[in-house]
């Protein structure tokens, strides 16, 4: 009897312990794993939760360290400051063990964003060649799941672990990071480890703290009620509706029903619209939905002879493509771009019919490429598609799509739950690849970019390099573009912030340019010059002085730069008086530090333009470092 209530009591006694959390074993947050990389010369922290009072035990390049666990359960470890190193072994010990294998000390860095920052290593340019070439036994990766949250959480996915750098891994890696640890492994053989957590669409808002808002009523009253809701099951909600809003646009289409791709179509009846377009710059009044378009095109008896290629660039979403009412492609994905081949069985001697379904269920709709990717090629000649196509509406009276939940519209979710668990990760500083979904306000972005760089120093306790990319050329932005690249630039005004300039290797036609090499070239040469070897003279060329004189006006320069144009005469400058334009203006080289910029009047002030358009053809001036001058505009005085 004795016995039975000793055991009974010791059973609820343990309960009762387990119950209380007293028996809990020592855990960290899943960012501390084997193949992490610690940043050499600062601190190395340890943290995690164990069981109140519960010894810690930590042991790391030979130093021993012990703390007991706080009454909430947490607890942390200091270790002393290391230079580059590894692989090292690092032990914890108390109700449990813990080992993690695999360890380097070197250079971390966070990169975040968007889909440009995002965007994965094999479809980059080179993609496929670069991936199976990129093992990397001094490069790991953390490549951070999509979460979002309502309310700062340190609470992370146990996903979120370091990888080895290898094709399996880097495959969809950011291509952005990626190029840049290699570039910097390249020039300081230490090890480099990229935390990249990035969400394609997401506004600046999406990665600031809630408080940046308080002064924003709309804002403010948005936070308070996305403050208690589970945004990643609202996410997941979303999902479901909008598979069945796709679905819906399939079984309204009256093009479906009734066969508009049938050569037996009579295409006169349809109306006309200048395509490749965006449906936003078509006589569309909808670009939800599906519509049809058509065009006829002629071949010679020679042309039949062998397959033709279709040519359509980049189609936002879907698109079935026909020929002569035969389905010869489809494609799903609106960032791949259409080439279709087209068997000479189907061709014929004088009119053959292209007809092309586009399924757009939310956003932009229409075909997003320039000239350059629209047309036919033949055995003899290629042709452009470009100019006049026929169109009808699938979906007249279309339903309204559902509400899209996205982080773009989600202010603080990202920082939630991307972001804020990081917070006591020690790194050497952050690249950022963003802007796109704030184009459109410019002068607001001019002050929230800068706000949220200091409030990300503030919560990393350290005044970190921040290096971002200035946007690309992209075509077709009412000037927007340019303007927002100059709201990018305000942030320069923080110490140790870095701007790479990329004027020069966007795609006029595609948010989404495949050239990522270079930006993350650019952004490793940002970082040797501003973190590792600092320079008084900057990695881009910077104006100095300017220096009015009769119909000229000189702009000098803190370096070399050279003029890579066909001809000596430098393009991109233009002349404005009261915002309002005057001309083009000429340019040359007077020196290897000056350039003149002529102009036929002496009317001052007047304001001088350099590549100040969405996507400016005539970049020609580059420093030593072969990165060109960014665009600006400056006011002259006399």
């Amino acid at each position: 009897m004795y016995l039975t209530f000793k055991t009974h009591y010791f059973n609820l006694l343990f309960f009762t312990l387990t119950s209380l959390g007293l028996c809990a074993q020592i855990s960290l947050p899943a960012f501390f794993s084997d193949h992490m990389v610690l940043q050499q010369q600062q601190d190395i922290l340890l943290f995690g939760k164990a069981a109140p009072s519960e010894q810690v035990v930590g042991s790391f390049k030979g130093e021993v360290l012990k703390t007991n666990a706080n009454p909430d359960g947490s607890w942390r470890l200091v270790f002393s400051p290391s230079k580059a190193g590894g692989p090292y072994t690092l032990k914890l010990s108390g109700n449990n063990t813990i080992e993690f294998n695999n360890i380097f000390i070197g250079e971390v860095w966070f990169c975040s964003g968007q889909s440009n920052m995002g965007w994965p290593l094999y479809k980059s340019e080179n993609g496929i060649h670069e991936t199976e070439n990129s093992f990397h036994d001094k490069i790991k990766l953390l490549n951070v799941r999509r979460s979002m949250s309502g309310t700062p959480t340190k609470e992370l996915d146990v996903d979120n672990k370091w990888t080895p750098c290898t094709p399996k891994t880097a495959k969809n890696f950011s291509a952005v990071a990626y190029y840049f640890a290699r570039e910097l492994y390249k020039r300081y053989q230490v090890p480099v480890g990229l935390i990249h957590s990035s969400w394609g669409g997401s506004s600046i808002e999406a990665w600031m703290n809630a408080d940046a808002f308080k002064n924003d009523k709309s804002k403010e009253q948005l936070l308070k009620k996305i403050n208690s809701t589970d945004l990643n099951q609202l996410e997941q909600a979303y999902k479901v509706v909008e598979k069945q809003y796709k679905i819906y646009l399939d079984e309204a289409d009256m093009g479906l029903k009734q066969n508009w791709q049938s050569i037996q179509e009579d295409y006169s009846s349809w109306k006309k619209m200048q395509l490749p377009n965006e449906w936003r710059r078509t006589p569309l009044k909808q670009r939800v939905g599906v519509v049809w378009v058509s065009k006829s095109i002629t071949l010679s008896a020679q042309d039949t002879t062998a397959d033709l290629e279709l040519s359509f660039g980049l189609i936002d979403n879907e698109d079935i493509t026909y020929f002569n009412g035969t389905r010869v492609g489809s494609i799903k994905k609106n960032d791949v771009s259409r080439k279709y081949i087209v068997s000479k069985e189907l061709l014929k001697q004088g009119e053959n019919i292209i007809t092309i379904r586009v399924k757009n269920p939310l956003d932009i709709g229409g075909f997003r490429s320039g000239e350059n990717s629209f047309y036919f090629r033949t055995i003899s000649s290629k042709v452009s598609l470009s100019g006049n196509w026929r169109y009808k509406v699938g979906i007249p009276n279309i339903k309204e799509p559902p509400k899209r939940v996205h982080p773009k519209y989600l202010p603080s979710s990202l920082y939630n739950a991307m972001l804020y668990p990081f917070f006591d990760y020690k790194i050497r500083g952050v690249l950022w690849y963003q802007g796109e979904s704030n184009v459109s306000k410019a002068t607001e972005y001019g002050k929230l970019f800068p706000k949220m760089i200091q409030d990300w120093r503030e919560k990393w306790q350290i005044n970190m390099p921040f290096l971002f990319v200035q946007l690309p050329n992209r075509a077709n932005m009412g000037i927007k573009q340019a303007n927002f690249r100059e709201a990018q630039a305000q942030a320069l005004n923080l110490d140790l912030v870095g701007m790479i300039p990329t004027i020069d290797i966007g795609d006029d036609y595609n948010v989404h340019p495949a050239n990522k090499y270079d930006v993350g070239y650019r952004l490793a040469v940002a970082a040797d010059y501003m973190v590792y070897n600092p320079k008084v003279i900057g990695y881009y060329s910077k104006i100095i002085e300017i220096v009015p004189r009769s119909k000229s006006v000189l702009f000098s320069f803190d370096q070399s730069i050279v003029n890579k144009g066909a001809s000596e005469i430098i393009g991109g400058f233009e002349i404005f008086k009261n915002g309002v334009f005057q001309s083009k203006a000429n340019a040359k080289l007077v020196d290897k530090k000056t350039i003149a910029v002529l102009h036929s009047s002496n009317d001052y002030p007047i304001e001088i333009r350099y590549l100040w358009k969405d996507a400016p053809s005539e970049v020609s001036i580059y420093n030593d470092l072969e990165i060109p001058l960014p665009p600006f505009r400056k006011t002259v005085v006399n």
